[in-house]
């Protein structure tokens, strides 16, 4: 009885199993705050690159006489003649080369000013996203970063992919109005083809009356 007592009153090797439980956990704490610090600046600046990157592709195939200089400058100029312009439509019928070209170099320069660590491969893929009706810069970037530690010990992945796409509205202003007068010249073919012409006279007599009814023609 007395070297049951003994037993289970020793310490002896006590340290080693707590440290054997801890030592797991512990470890994953610290591969989680190495990522953290690894990912969430380099998302931030990657965010950053492609934002930039989308608006300025979308810019320039707009109907805008604003261009985007990635080579020196790394800023916005205008054009001084209107001979020097592309054709605004040219980029519905492009293999979109010149668009994933800017877009890479745009994401390499803008991220390049920022302070986070450029540690790994960085890939870009740009392009122009529905290029008939509704035109849009679609840029992403991804970089892929080794772990500085190796803890694959613990099933945790040697490498981190950090993925971020942008997108900005390719805004053409004559497009537009072109389009709305498309629009308009379909509805007027279908109501005279359709004879509509009672239908469309009851819809507007409607929305009279409820404008009537909602105050909005005092």
């Amino acid at each position: 009885m007395a070297a049951l007592t003994k037993l289970t009153k020793d310490t002896n090797g006590d340290a080693v199993v707590e440290a054997t439980i801890l030592f797991p956990i512990m470890i994953m704490i610290f591969a989680a705050l190495v990522l953290l610090a690894m990912y969430l600046p380099t998302r931030a600046a990657l965010q950053r690159a492609t934002q930039y990157a989308a608006t300025a592709i979308a810019t320039e195939k707009s109907d805008s006489w604003l261009f985007f200089d990635e080579k020196d400058a790394v800023d916005y100029y205008w054009k001084d003649k209107k001979e020097d312009l592309k054709n605004v439509y040219v980029a519905m019928f492009s293999n979109g080369a010149d668009i994933a070209a800017k877009g890479e170099d745009i994401v390499t320069k803008i991220e390049g000013r920022c302070l986070s660590s450029k540690a790994g491969v960085l890939s870009v893929d740009s392009h122009i996203v529905n290029r008939f009706i509704y035109k849009e810069a679609s840029v992403t970037a991804t970089r892929v970063f080794t772990m500085p530690v190796d803890l694959t010990f613990v099933k945790f992945p040697n490498e981190i992919a950090v993925t971020v796409t942008s997108t900005a509205v390719v805004q053409n202003a004559d497009e537009f109005v072109r389009n709305m007068d498309i629009a308009v010249d379909f509805v007027e073919y279908l109501i005279e083809k359709f004879k509509l012409t009672n239908i469309t006279d009851s819809i507007s007599t409607y929305g009279k009356q409820v404008a009537e009814f909602l105050g909005w023609n005092k």
